[in-house]
């Protein structure tokens, strides 16, 4: 094995929404518990977010300003930062957008997580001097925003010793790795709710309207159901 195992893991409606208000129909904390209990199931220290979900939960609304002489910095030459920290926060990012403050992040009670900005070739120096100063690790994963992703797994395997990582969003990026062939393992929290909102991310978006994927299989590894008639359906290949 030259990379994690792949487990992409959401919470969505019946009807396949990954946002919106669906959760409102279960009582309390039920969602939550579900979600974070099956999350730890896994057992990684590893989560992968695309830059729209990064930037909606983590990181500042705008921009700090930019070294403005940056060095200049090989595209060839990953940077790893030292950190005391073993679980990762994994920010699909190429052009260099998120607007990171820290090193680290936070997520409910989870551990805390140093940031991992993986970024394409077109990034700025600039951007790049920002993530070292804050002692942000970044690896790149291709010349543009169309990401090598089996590239960026076996980094994250090199570098981090990462031997299983939940990819939790957005709808585009599970497709992305649907599309690279490297969804592994699917985790869904189905909670008992039909969402109507309109235009609302799914489970995975396809944006390409001329893409040619072929359907893929998968096998039930597990059915539960939860508190507050939530099912969760685990499954592999």
């Amino acid at each position: 094995m030259t990379r994690p195992t792949i487990i992409v893991h959401m919470s969505m409606s019946i009807n396949g929404n990954i946002t919106g208000p669906y959760g409102s129909v279960v009582e309390g904390e039920a969602l939550k518990q579900a979600y974070e209990s099956k999350h730890e199931y896994f057992d990684s220290k590893a989560m992968i977010l695309g830059r729209k979900t990064i930037e909606e939960a983590f990181t500042a609304t705008e921009m700090p300003e930019l070294p403005s002489h940056p060095q200049i910095y090989s595209r060839e030459e990953d940077y790893i930062a030292d950190s005391d920290y073993n679980h990762y926060m994994v920010s699909l990012d190429p052009s260099g957008k998120a607007a990171w403050t820290s090193n680290y992040t936070t997520f409910r009670e989870r551990p805390e997580m140093h940031v991992v900005e993986v970024v394409s070739e077109t990034v700025s120096d600039a951007y790049l001097e920002h993530l070292r100063n804050l002692g942000i690790s970044y690896i790149f994963g291709g010349e543009n925003h169309q990401l090598d992703l089996k590239l960026v797994l076996e980094k994250l395997y090199r570098y981090f010793n990462l031997e299983t990582v939940v990819l939790a969003g957005g709808g585009s990026i599970n497709w992305s790795f649907f599309e690279q062939g490297l969804v592994d393992e699917v985790s869904v929290v189905i909670v008992p709710a039909v969402d109507d909102h309109y235009g609302r991310p799914q489970l995975f978006n396809n944006s390409h309207e001329d893409s040619d994927i072929k359907p893929q299989g998968f096998k039930i590894k597990h059915l539960e159901q939860l508190d507050g008639d939530i099912i969760w359906i685990h499954y592999s290949k």
